[in-house]
Parts: structure tokens; sequence; C-alpha cells
């Protein structure tokens, strides 16, 4: 994990964003420009792209977060940030927001809802992507404190995220032993 500026600010690979993070609620009254992710924080490098997430549960004073994404072979997701800006320059320049509808509007939860269950059945969720991500890192050997930090928890709640599988808990146990033994 990258680190920049104060503590408040981390730099992430591949954050595990629920989708609170990117859209916002039904309900006009609670929309807040603040916690919107915008166009002008999107940029790209040779080898990677990176956006400031502006606000996250764990984040009360909006320090936000930079989420950072590298270059990979399979599914590249700047490859793809790149492809998505390039349409919404063309397409609705003049917007502040990153991730918006065809039509120019923020991403509300009924529109997100209803794309995302026309992919997938009900039994998936919002919180779908948070148990994917924390699995996923889970599954490579990463510390429990840097899973952590990618998902911007301040609790240890995010544990519930990881599905019971033997295998990723023995690369828990292996990654916090590495861990234990390079602070030795």
């Amino acid at each position: 994990m990258i680190q920049y500026g104060n503590c408040s600010n981390h730099c992430h690979d591949y954050s595990c964003h629920c989708s609170g993070e990117l859209v916002w609620k039904n309900d006009k009254t609670q929309w807040d420009w603040r916690k919107v992710i915008k166009w002008s924080s999107l940029t790209f490098s040779e080898h990677h792209a990176q956006y400031h997430l502006p606000y996250h549960k764990a984040d009360p004073f909006y320090h936000g977060t930079d989420i950072l994404f590298n270059h990979h072979d399979i599914a590249d997701p700047v490859s793809l940030l790149h492809e998505y800006a390039t349409l919404h320059d063309h397409v609705h320049s003049a917007c502040a927001a990153l991730f918006i509808c065809e039509d120019g509007s923020i991403l509300t939860r009924s529109w997100w809802d209803k794309k995302f269950f026309a992919l997938l059945d009900q039994s998936f969720g919002g919180h779908s992507a948070c148990t994917g991500g924390t699995t996923y890192y889970a599954s490579l050997g990463l510390s429990e404190s840097i899973i952590q930090a990618i998902g911007q928890w301040s609790s240890q709640a995010w544990k519930i995220y990881i599905c019971n599988n033997p295998t990723i808990c023995a690369e828990q146990q292996l990654a916090s032993l590495r861990l234990h033994l390079h602070n030795n």
C-alpha cells in the first residue's frame, strides 16, 4: 500500500467499493455532492489510472481516499476506465461527476439495482463486491491490515465478507505468520 499525505488519505489498488460509494440514495433530500466521485479527479499515467473517492463511511471528515488501478492482463481496469472516460468526455464533457448514466444523471440506488439484478439474481446484493473483493484479497494471502485498508473499514466488521473457505483461511494464517516473522 502506498500512503500519501496524512493517514486518512491512502491510495489503494482496487478498492472494495460498496455500491453506496458509487450511487446516490433514491431520496433526493439525501443527495450530497461532497460524496460524488468527480470527473476532474480521474487521472491516467502510463501504467495506472486513479481517482479520488471523496467519502466513505470510515471517513466522517471527508478527507477521501485515492483509488489506484494498475494494468492487468485480463479485464484490465485501466483500459476499461480509459474507454469509459473517452465516452464520458465525448458525450458529457461538462458533467462534474465521474460515474453517470447515459443521460448524464448521477447513478441512483434504483438505477444501480435495476442494472445489477438484470445481470445477477436476487441472491446477490450491494455488498457482493465487498464479499468478492475481500475473499479475493484473502486468497492472495494479503494481511488483514491491508485488506481492512483496501476496503476502508475502521473496524473488524469486514471479516464477515470473507467466504468461509479452508484455502483462504490457510492463506490468511500464512500471511499473518509472514507479517509476524517480518516484524521480528
